[in-house]
Protein backbone atom coordinates (compact mmCIF):
# COMPACT_ATOMS: atom_id res chain seq x y z
CA UNK A 1 0.00 0.00 0.00
CA UNK A 2 3.28 2.33 0.73
CA UNK A 3 4.42 1.45 -2.82
CA UNK A 4 1.36 2.27 -4.27
CA UNK A 5 1.14 6.08 -2.73
CA UNK A 6 5.11 6.36 -3.68
CA UNK A 7 4.35 5.77 -7.49
CA UNK A 8 1.10 7.56 -7.92
CA UNK A 9 2.65 11.50 -5.89
CA UNK A 10 5.65 9.97 -8.27
CA UNK A 11 3.22 9.72 -11.19
CA UNK A 12 1.36 12.87 -10.02
CA UNK A 13 4.69 15.16 -10.03
CA UNK A 14 5.55 14.11 -13.55
CA UNK A 15 2.56 15.36 -14.95
CA UNK A 16 2.54 18.80 -12.60
CA UNK A 17 6.40 19.28 -14.50
CA UNK A 18 4.96 18.41 -17.77
CA UNK A 19 2.26 20.70 -17.01
CA UNK A 20 4.45 23.34 -16.59
CA UNK A 21 6.41 23.19 -19.02
CA UNK A 22 3.96 23.40 -21.83
CA UNK A 23 2.84 26.57 -20.08
CA UNK A 24 6.54 28.26 -19.92
CA UNK A 25 6.42 26.53 -23.76
CA UNK A 26 3.61 29.04 -24.48
CA UNK A 27 4.52 32.06 -22.63
CA UNK A 28 8.01 32.12 -24.58
CA UNK A 29 7.05 31.24 -27.79
CA UNK A 30 3.99 33.45 -28.75
CA UNK A 31 4.04 33.58 -32.14
CA UNK A 32 3.56 29.82 -32.39
CA UNK A 33 0.74 29.86 -30.49
CA UNK A 34 -0.86 33.27 -32.44
CA UNK A 35 -0.05 31.29 -36.06
CA UNK A 36 -2.17 28.19 -34.63
CA UNK A 37 -5.31 30.60 -33.31
CA UNK A 38 -7.09 33.28 -34.19
CA UNK A 39 -8.51 36.21 -31.86
CA UNK A 40 -11.53 33.89 -31.23
CA UNK A 41 -9.06 30.79 -30.02
CA UNK A 42 -10.31 28.96 -33.51
CA UNK A 43 -7.50 27.45 -35.50
CA UNK A 44 -6.50 29.03 -38.58
CA UNK A 45 -5.92 27.96 -42.07
CA UNK A 46 -4.08 30.51 -44.23
CA UNK A 47 -5.28 29.83 -48.24
CA UNK A 48 -2.62 31.63 -50.57
CA UNK A 49 -4.05 34.27 -52.49
CA UNK A 50 -3.02 32.58 -55.94
CA UNK A 51 -3.81 29.36 -57.57
CA UNK A 52 -1.30 29.70 -60.59
CA UNK A 53 2.10 29.75 -58.97
CA UNK A 54 3.86 33.18 -59.54
CA UNK A 55 0.68 34.88 -61.22
CA UNK A 56 0.40 38.67 -60.62
CA UNK A 57 -2.14 39.18 -57.87
CA UNK A 58 -3.82 41.38 -55.43
CA UNK A 59 -5.02 42.65 -52.44
CA UNK A 60 -6.32 45.17 -51.00
CA UNK A 61 -4.63 48.24 -49.32
CA UNK A 62 -6.61 48.72 -46.58
CA UNK A 63 -6.21 51.90 -44.21
CA UNK A 64 -8.12 52.41 -40.60
CA UNK A 65 -9.34 48.83 -40.57
CA UNK A 66 -11.65 50.09 -43.14
CA UNK A 67 -10.74 52.26 -46.09
CA UNK A 68 -9.47 50.74 -49.17
CA UNK A 69 -7.03 53.11 -50.84
CA UNK A 70 -5.15 50.90 -52.99
CA UNK A 71 -3.57 47.32 -54.02
CA UNK A 72 -0.58 45.82 -53.22
CA UNK A 73 -0.04 43.44 -55.87
CA UNK A 74 2.76 40.93 -56.57
CA UNK A 75 4.62 38.36 -59.02
CA UNK A 76 7.65 36.45 -59.65
CA UNK A 77 9.85 37.30 -62.08
CA UNK A 78 13.20 34.74 -61.80
CA UNK A 79 13.91 34.08 -58.22
CA UNK A 80 12.90 37.60 -57.71
CA UNK A 81 9.27 38.39 -56.33
CA UNK A 82 8.13 42.29 -57.41
CA UNK A 83 5.86 43.70 -54.80
CA UNK A 84 3.94 46.71 -55.69
CA UNK A 85 1.35 49.44 -53.67
CA UNK A 86 -0.55 51.11 -55.70
CA UNK A 87 -2.92 54.06 -54.58
CA UNK A 88 -6.69 54.12 -56.10
CA UNK A 89 -8.17 56.67 -54.08
CA UNK A 90 -7.03 60.07 -55.75
CA UNK A 91 -7.35 61.62 -52.38
CA UNK A 92 -4.96 59.58 -50.26
CA UNK A 93 -0.98 59.39 -50.49
CA UNK A 94 2.06 57.07 -49.32
CA UNK A 95 4.14 58.21 -47.10
CA UNK A 96 5.98 55.61 -45.61
CA UNK A 97 6.13 51.70 -46.76
CA UNK A 98 7.53 48.54 -44.74
CA UNK A 99 7.53 44.90 -46.18
CA UNK A 100 8.52 41.76 -45.22
CA UNK A 101 8.57 38.53 -47.17
CA UNK A 102 9.31 34.74 -45.19
CA UNK A 103 9.17 31.49 -45.64
CA UNK A 104 7.54 31.00 -41.86
CA UNK A 105 5.50 33.33 -40.27
CA UNK A 106 7.63 33.03 -37.10
CA UNK A 107 10.23 35.25 -38.56
CA UNK A 108 8.46 38.30 -38.86
CA UNK A 109 10.16 40.87 -36.55
CA UNK A 110 7.43 41.40 -33.65
CA UNK A 111 7.46 42.38 -30.30
CA UNK A 112 6.99 39.54 -27.00
CA UNK A 113 3.35 40.22 -27.48
CA UNK A 114 3.35 39.14 -31.57
CA UNK A 115 2.67 42.47 -32.58
CA UNK A 116 4.26 43.45 -35.91
CA UNK A 117 7.61 45.99 -35.38
CA UNK A 118 7.35 47.08 -38.88
CA UNK A 119 10.98 49.16 -38.54
CA UNK A 120 12.77 45.71 -38.41
CA UNK A 121 10.92 44.63 -41.38
CA UNK A 122 13.90 44.69 -44.39
CA UNK A 123 11.95 46.23 -46.65
CA UNK A 124 11.18 49.87 -45.96
CA UNK A 125 11.02 53.56 -47.33
CA UNK A 126 9.40 56.80 -46.51
CA UNK A 127 7.86 58.69 -49.70
CA UNK A 128 6.60 62.19 -50.30
CA UNK A 129 3.15 61.89 -50.81
CA UNK A 130 3.69 59.18 -54.10
CA UNK A 131 1.03 56.68 -55.53
CA UNK A 132 3.16 53.64 -56.71
CA UNK A 133 6.05 51.94 -54.79
CA UNK A 134 7.56 49.24 -55.39
CA UNK A 135 10.46 46.61 -54.32
CA UNK A 136 12.38 43.62 -56.07
CA UNK A 137 12.90 40.89 -53.34
CA UNK A 138 14.90 37.51 -53.77
CA UNK A 139 13.70 34.78 -52.84
CA UNK A 140 15.40 32.16 -54.16
CA UNK A 141 16.38 30.45 -50.72
CA UNK A 142 12.35 30.63 -49.95
CA UNK A 143 9.79 27.53 -49.80
CA UNK A 144 6.90 27.70 -52.43
CA UNK A 145 4.48 29.47 -50.32
CA UNK A 146 5.88 32.84 -49.17
CA UNK A 147 4.00 34.76 -46.27
CA UNK A 148 3.92 38.54 -46.87
CA UNK A 149 3.32 41.58 -44.82
CA UNK A 150 2.89 44.90 -46.59
CA UNK A 151 2.58 47.83 -44.08
CA UNK A 152 2.17 51.47 -45.44
CA UNK A 153 1.59 54.84 -43.78
CA UNK A 154 -0.96 57.07 -46.09
CA UNK A 155 -2.41 60.47 -46.11
CA UNK A 156 -5.19 62.39 -46.83
CA UNK A 157 -4.84 66.10 -47.75
CA UNK A 158 -8.19 66.52 -49.58
CA UNK A 159 -10.31 68.52 -46.60
CA UNK A 160 -11.11 72.36 -47.97
CA UNK A 161 -8.80 74.70 -47.60
CA UNK A 162 -9.66 77.80 -45.81
CA UNK A 163 -8.69 81.65 -46.44
CA UNK A 164 -7.86 84.43 -44.55
CA UNK A 165 -9.53 86.77 -46.57
CA UNK A 166 -8.08 89.97 -44.37
CA UNK A 167 -4.72 90.38 -44.43
CA UNK A 168 -3.46 92.66 -41.46
CA UNK A 169 -1.38 95.73 -42.26
CA UNK A 170 0.19 98.13 -39.49
CA UNK A 171 -1.78 100.86 -38.58
CA UNK A 172 -0.38 104.99 -38.92
CA UNK A 173 1.11 103.83 -42.06
CA UNK A 174 3.60 106.55 -43.96
CA UNK A 175 2.16 105.53 -47.44
CA UNK A 176 3.18 106.95 -50.70
CA UNK A 177 0.42 107.03 -53.35
CA UNK A 178 0.72 108.11 -57.30
CA UNK A 179 -1.71 108.43 -59.45
CA UNK A 180 -0.73 106.35 -62.90
CA UNK A 181 -1.29 107.91 -66.21
CA UNK A 182 -3.13 106.19 -69.39
CA UNK A 183 -1.66 103.05 -70.11
CA UNK A 184 -1.88 101.48 -67.03
CA UNK A 185 -4.16 98.82 -65.84
CA UNK A 186 -4.65 100.36 -62.65
CA UNK A 187 -5.37 104.06 -61.55
CA UNK A 188 -3.01 104.50 -58.78
CA UNK A 189 -0.16 102.94 -56.72
CA UNK A 190 0.41 102.73 -53.30
CA UNK A 191 3.95 101.81 -51.59
CA UNK A 192 4.52 101.14 -47.92
CA UNK A 193 7.00 99.34 -46.03
CA UNK A 194 9.04 98.11 -49.38
CA UNK A 195 6.00 97.16 -50.96
CA UNK A 196 4.11 98.30 -54.25
CA UNK A 197 0.65 97.62 -54.72
CA UNK A 198 -2.11 98.27 -57.24
CA UNK A 199 -5.83 99.80 -57.43
CA UNK A 200 -8.24 102.35 -57.34
CA UNK A 201 -9.65 104.76 -56.33
CA UNK A 202 -12.59 104.72 -54.30
CA UNK A 203 -14.46 108.31 -54.47
CA UNK A 204 -14.02 110.87 -57.16
CA UNK A 205 -14.02 113.75 -54.56
CA UNK A 206 -10.87 114.08 -52.98
CA UNK A 207 -7.48 114.01 -54.43
CA UNK A 208 -4.98 111.52 -53.63
CA UNK A 209 -2.31 114.22 -52.82
CA UNK A 210 0.37 112.12 -55.27
CA UNK A 211 4.02 112.03 -55.03
CA UNK A 212 3.47 113.26 -51.13
CA UNK A 213 3.36 110.91 -47.81
CA UNK A 214 0.78 110.34 -45.91
CA UNK A 215 -0.10 108.84 -42.75
CA UNK A 216 -2.40 106.44 -43.70
CA UNK A 217 -4.56 103.71 -41.59
CA UNK A 218 -6.08 100.15 -43.54
CA UNK A 219 -9.10 98.16 -43.56
CA UNK A 220 -10.58 94.88 -45.48
CA UNK A 221 -13.61 95.72 -47.97
CA UNK A 222 -15.14 92.94 -45.95
CA UNK A 223 -14.39 93.66 -42.81
CA UNK A 224 -17.97 94.46 -40.73
CA UNK A 225 -16.57 97.44 -39.22
CA UNK A 226 -16.96 99.17 -41.98
CA UNK A 227 -18.84 102.26 -41.00
CA UNK A 228 -22.04 103.37 -42.86
CA UNK A 229 -20.92 106.98 -43.47
CA UNK A 230 -20.99 108.78 -46.78
CA UNK A 231 -17.96 110.42 -46.61
CA UNK A 232 -16.04 107.32 -46.29
CA UNK A 233 -17.88 104.55 -48.87
CA UNK A 234 -21.23 105.77 -50.17
CA UNK A 235 -22.57 102.72 -50.81
CA UNK A 236 -20.43 100.16 -48.70
CA UNK A 237 -22.95 97.64 -49.43
CA UNK A 238 -21.57 97.06 -53.00
CA UNK A 239 -17.83 96.03 -52.06
CA UNK A 240 -18.77 92.64 -53.04
CA UNK A 241 -19.73 93.86 -56.57
CA UNK A 242 -16.40 95.79 -56.63
CA UNK A 243 -14.58 92.81 -55.67
CA UNK A 244 -16.35 90.32 -57.64
CA UNK A 245 -15.27 92.93 -60.52
CA UNK A 246 -11.51 92.82 -59.99
CA UNK A 247 -11.71 88.67 -60.02
CA UNK A 248 -13.47 88.64 -63.35
CA UNK A 249 -11.57 91.37 -65.30
CA UNK A 250 -11.80 90.99 -68.90
CA UNK A 251 -9.00 91.85 -71.32
CA UNK A 252 -10.57 94.46 -72.73
CA UNK A 253 -11.83 96.12 -69.61
CA UNK A 254 -9.92 98.86 -69.94
CA UNK A 255 -8.54 100.97 -66.16
CA UNK A 256 -10.53 103.76 -67.06
CA UNK A 257 -14.10 102.12 -67.56
CA UNK A 258 -13.27 99.45 -64.44
CA UNK A 259 -12.66 103.33 -62.36
CA UNK A 260 -16.08 104.69 -63.68
CA UNK A 261 -17.76 101.18 -62.68
CA UNK A 262 -16.41 101.05 -59.30
CA UNK A 263 -17.60 105.00 -58.65
CA UNK A 264 -20.96 104.33 -60.36
CA UNK A 265 -21.10 101.37 -57.78
CA UNK A 266 -19.86 102.47 -54.92
CA UNK A 267 -20.00 106.59 -55.11
CA UNK A 268 -22.34 107.49 -57.80
CA UNK A 269 -22.59 110.80 -55.83
CA UNK A 270 -19.31 112.01 -56.56
CA UNK A 271 -18.49 115.52 -57.36
CA UNK A 272 -15.65 115.15 -60.33
CA UNK A 273 -17.11 116.81 -63.12
CA UNK A 274 -17.79 114.87 -66.40
CA UNK A 275 -16.47 111.55 -64.76
CA UNK A 276 -19.82 109.64 -65.91
CA UNK A 277 -20.84 111.37 -68.64
CA UNK A 278 -17.42 111.45 -71.04
CA UNK A 279 -17.51 109.41 -74.08
CA UNK A 280 -14.92 106.78 -75.41
CA UNK A 281 -12.93 109.78 -77.36
CA UNK A 282 -13.07 113.00 -75.23
CA UNK A 283 -12.24 114.13 -71.48
CA UNK A 284 -10.34 113.48 -69.00
CA UNK A 285 -12.27 110.52 -67.83
CA UNK A 286 -12.83 109.06 -71.16
CA UNK A 287 -14.14 105.69 -71.39
CA UNK A 288 -16.72 103.43 -72.67
CA UNK A 289 -20.05 104.19 -71.00
CA UNK A 290 -21.75 101.32 -72.92
CA UNK A 291 -19.02 98.54 -71.32
CA UNK A 292 -19.24 100.65 -68.13
CA UNK A 293 -22.71 99.80 -67.83
CA UNK A 294 -22.29 96.11 -69.10
CA UNK A 295 -19.84 95.32 -66.48
CA UNK A 296 -21.87 97.07 -63.50
CA UNK A 297 -24.84 94.47 -64.69
CA UNK A 298 -22.69 91.42 -64.47
CA UNK A 299 -21.36 92.49 -61.02
CA UNK A 300 -24.91 92.62 -60.52
CA UNK A 301 -25.95 89.65 -61.54
CA UNK A 302 -23.12 87.37 -60.50
CA UNK A 303 -21.15 89.57 -57.97
CA UNK A 304 -24.17 89.89 -55.04
CA UNK A 305 -22.35 87.85 -51.84
CA UNK A 306 -19.33 87.05 -53.47
CA UNK A 307 -16.78 86.10 -51.76
CA UNK A 308 -13.12 85.94 -52.99
CA UNK A 309 -11.57 82.36 -52.60
CA UNK A 310 -8.01 81.38 -52.78
CA UNK A 311 -5.66 82.25 -55.93
CA UNK A 312 -7.79 85.77 -55.80
CA UNK A 313 -8.04 88.91 -54.78
CA UNK A 314 -9.36 91.31 -52.17
CA UNK A 315 -8.94 94.87 -51.96
CA UNK A 316 -8.05 96.72 -48.74
CA UNK A 317 -9.40 100.44 -48.38
CA UNK A 318 -6.91 103.21 -47.24
CA UNK A 319 -7.73 106.41 -45.34
CA UNK A 320 -6.47 109.43 -43.90
CA UNK A 321 -4.76 111.63 -42.74
CA UNK A 322 -8.17 111.93 -40.62
CA UNK A 323 -10.86 110.08 -38.94
CA UNK A 324 -12.60 107.00 -41.29
CA UNK A 325 -15.25 109.27 -41.93
CA UNK A 326 -13.95 112.34 -42.49
CA UNK A 327 -10.28 111.73 -44.53
CA UNK A 328 -8.87 114.68 -45.47
CA UNK A 329 -7.66 112.89 -48.95
CA UNK A 330 -8.53 110.35 -51.15
CA UNK A 331 -10.45 107.06 -50.23
CA UNK A 332 -7.73 104.59 -51.92
CA UNK A 333 -8.77 100.72 -52.75
CA UNK A 334 -5.80 98.26 -53.61
CA UNK A 335 -5.04 94.46 -54.15
CA UNK A 336 -3.82 91.90 -52.24
CA UNK A 337 -4.07 88.16 -52.77
CA UNK A 338 -6.17 86.04 -50.55
CA UNK A 339 -4.06 84.19 -48.30
CA UNK A 340 -4.69 80.30 -48.74
CA UNK A 341 -4.52 78.12 -45.70
CA UNK A 342 -3.79 74.66 -46.45
CA UNK A 343 -6.38 72.13 -44.70
CA UNK A 344 -5.06 69.34 -42.54
CA UNK A 345 -3.79 65.90 -43.71
CA UNK A 346 -5.19 63.04 -41.76
CA UNK A 347 -2.68 60.21 -41.60
CA UNK A 348 -3.76 56.26 -41.27
CA UNK A 349 -1.79 53.20 -40.95
CA UNK A 350 -2.71 50.25 -44.03
CA UNK A 351 -2.09 46.96 -44.57
CA UNK A 352 -2.18 44.62 -47.84
CA UNK A 353 -4.79 41.78 -47.35
CA UNK A 354 -7.95 40.13 -49.06
CA UNK A 355 -10.60 42.53 -48.20
CA UNK A 356 -14.74 42.72 -48.70
CA UNK A 357 -16.43 44.60 -46.51
CA UNK A 358 -13.78 43.31 -43.70
CA UNK A 359 -10.86 40.57 -44.24
CA UNK A 360 -11.96 37.52 -46.39
CA UNK A 361 -12.15 34.65 -44.24
CA UNK A 362 -8.53 32.09 -44.46
CA UNK A 363 -7.36 34.51 -46.63
CA UNK A 364 -5.19 36.63 -43.95
CA UNK A 365 -3.84 36.02 -40.52
CA UNK A 366 -3.69 38.87 -37.47
CA UNK A 367 -0.63 39.92 -35.87
CA UNK A 368 -1.02 39.82 -32.05
CA UNK A 369 -3.46 42.10 -30.33
CA UNK A 370 -3.83 44.25 -33.72
CA UNK A 371 -5.39 44.77 -36.69
CA UNK A 372 -2.46 44.08 -38.63
CA UNK A 373 -2.77 41.09 -41.24
CA UNK A 374 -0.37 39.09 -43.29
CA UNK A 375 -1.08 36.85 -46.18
CA UNK A 376 0.43 34.14 -48.45
CA UNK A 377 1.76 33.72 -51.77
CA UNK A 378 2.64 30.66 -54.25
CA UNK A 379 5.71 31.76 -56.15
Amino acid sequence: MKKQLIGFLILFAVGLFLAGCQSAGDLTSPVNDLEKKGGNNTLLTITPINTTPGAETCVELVAGQHYVVGTVCIKTEGTNLKVKYNITDSDWSITETHLAVVGDPADFPRTSNGNPKVGNFPYKGTHSNVGEVEYTIPIGNLPSTVYVAAHAVVQNCNSVPTTNLCPDFPSNVSLTPTWLPSGYDYTVKVEFDSQTYFGFCVDNSRYIGSGGARTVNFICSYDPTIPNCTTFVEKPENLDLVNWIINNRQSNWNRATVQAAIWKLINPSGNLTGWDTSTTTTGEWRHDPVLREQIIALAYQYGEGFVPGCDQKVLVLVYGPGEICNPIRQVLAFEVPVECVPGDCNSETAWGFPYNNGPVPGKSALFGSQWARYFSYLR
